[in-house]
């Protein structure tokens, strides 16, 4: 009997924190700073979750210079907004609503994402690609191993968790909060290329299409984002 045939490694590249027609992503934290004032953290990430800017503001300093914060806020647009809930990242958005421009604000918060609901778009593809595996199976005589994912999903508290490890730490809570975020994203961006890649194996599953680097409805914010806040002029 054979087995289904598996492509080799360099069939799956997938490529890492570039996604052609998205900018990514942006994570807002309110906390303490290294001194413990009240303070604003801005990260910017790519679309996989890499961080390619951050700042840490206090509030203080807001009020002294709100010019300052406002072009670190225009560095998010074509961004989502991401977070573990809706609530956290609009809350933040309202202590800043005297300085930042009124029509930034509200495109950054029709783009939120959660990660929660990421996690469940991963897992719906995978079940789908379990189902589809098994149709397969029920059609050709030759011995179909079950699909097996590399890396188990986890719960939204364990991921959590495993994002506020001692290793994400910062100087500041504030810092490390957007910090625990940011490694969130990036697990999430993770897993789904592992999902792919695992789907790309299977040579009869490949007319589901190419890999791709997000699924579908992330990847369909994310550029939802660029066009969104592109009409928005400095």
């Amino acid at each position: 009997m054979s087995i289904g045939v598996e492509a080799s490694e360099n069939e799956l590249s997938i490529p890492i924190d570039y996604v052609p027609g998205v900018r990514g992503h942006a994570v807002l934290a309110v906390g303490p700073d290294s001194g413990g004032a009240d303070a604003l953290a801005v990260w910017r990430l790519g679309p996989t979750g890499v961080a390619g800017g951050a700042w840490v503001v206090g509030f203080d300093e807001i009020e002294r210079n709100p010019e300052q914060l406002r072009r670190i806020m225009w560095n998010l647009q074509d961004r989502c907004l991401i977070d573990w809930d809706r609530e956290t990242p609009i809350g933040v958005l309202g202590r800043v609503t005297e300085v930042v421009p009124a029509e930034l604000l509200s495109k950054l918060e029709d783009t939120i994402l959660t990660i929660p609901e990421l996690l469940e778009e991963i897992s719906e593809h995978r079940s789908s690609y379990t189902t589809a595996v098994e149709q397969h199976r029920s059609h050709v005589k030759s011995k179909i191993a079950p699909l097996a994912w590399p890396t188990q999903l986890p719960g939204q508290e364990h991921l959590a968790a495993w994002a506020a490890k001692d290793r994400f730490a910062s100087a500041s809570q504030v810092a490390a909060t957007a910090l625990a975020v940011t490694a969130a994203v990036a697990r999430t961006a993770q897993l789904w290329q592992d999902t792919e890649q695992a789907r790309y194996r299977r040579t009869y599953l490949r007319s589901l299409g190419d890999p791709q680097p997000l699924p579908p409805l992330w990847l369909a914010q994310l550029r939802k984002a660029v066009h969104t806040n592109s009409s928005v002029s400095a």
